[in-house]
């Protein structure tokens, strides 16, 4: 019985010692990539309602009158209550200062985010966001309805441009590719992603500009005319001699 644990512990022992991270056949590790332009056809707004009071229902009571107003705004541009999304109120005490903690009033908050399948009324919804003074924190980001096919597109274009840069680097070796041993958006495989510093795919959007309006609307936030869509793939291909 004691023979069998040794010997077992052995192999197992032995087995750790040989194992390798690195393919044991020669290789090229390559990075494709590919981007894209289009126009940005919906959006997502993220604000916050903010109210202060001298009391907790007085601020609180602040928010939902905000938070009709605002519905009624929005009403008006033909959005409903499913374009909202909004969280849970926050309320926080104010004090008269760092050492005095004595509670001088309350401050209520409520984070909202607005979903716009279409951008006909972006303008004037961040135009109404901007000019409210109990509205904070506005933040705007871009899509497309099409993005998943977008992605197969880029997709490709990544996979073209990785064969085309291994293809070089191997022909200034004097060897030529073989077959695909790997390949990955994510580092899906597990210690190799990190052996071979894979990467994973990325998705980015154009940055919304602040730009002088021709129309008056001098300062207003203008949805942006494009937006990059940005992919990576990691590929390793065997190498012939």
């Amino acid at each position: 019985m004691m023979l069998r644990l040794t010997t077992s512990i052995a192999l197992l022992f032995s087995g750790v010692v040989a194992a390798s991270p690195l393919p044991d056949f020669p290789f090229i590790n390559v990075t494709g990539q590919a981007t894209l332009e289009v126009a940005p056809d919906n959006a997502q707004i993220r604000f916050q309602l903010r109210q202060t009071g001298s009391t907790a229902e007085q601020a609180t009571r602040g928010v939902y009158q905000q938070g009709e107003k605002l519905l009624t705004f929005l009403k008006s541009k033909g959005l409903t209550e499913q374009a909202l999304d909004a969280a849970q109120i926050n309320k926080e005490a104010l004090f008269k200062d760092y050492q005095d903690r004595s509670i001088t009033g309350y401050e209520a908050s409520q984070p909202i985010t607005l979903t716009l399948d279409n951008l006909e009324h972006y303008v004037a919804i961040m135009d109404y966001l901007f000019t409210q003074p109990q509205i904070f924190s506005i933040h705007s980001s871009f899509d497309h309805s099409q993005r998943e096919q977008f992605e197969i597109t880029l997709s490709e274009k990544a996979g073209a441009n990785a064969k085309q840069r291994a293809t070089m680097l191997a022909a200034a070796q004097g060897v030529k590719l073989s077959s695909v041993f790997a390949i990955t958006e994510s580092g899906g495989f597990g210690s190799l992603a990190g052996d071979f510093g894979f990467g994973g795919g990325q998705v980015s959007f154009g940055r919304m500009e602040k730009m002088a309006a021709d129309s008056g609307m001098a300062g207003a936030l203008l949805a942006p005319k494009q937006i990059t869509l940005q992919k990576s793939i990691n590929v390793i291909y065997k190498l012939n001699p």
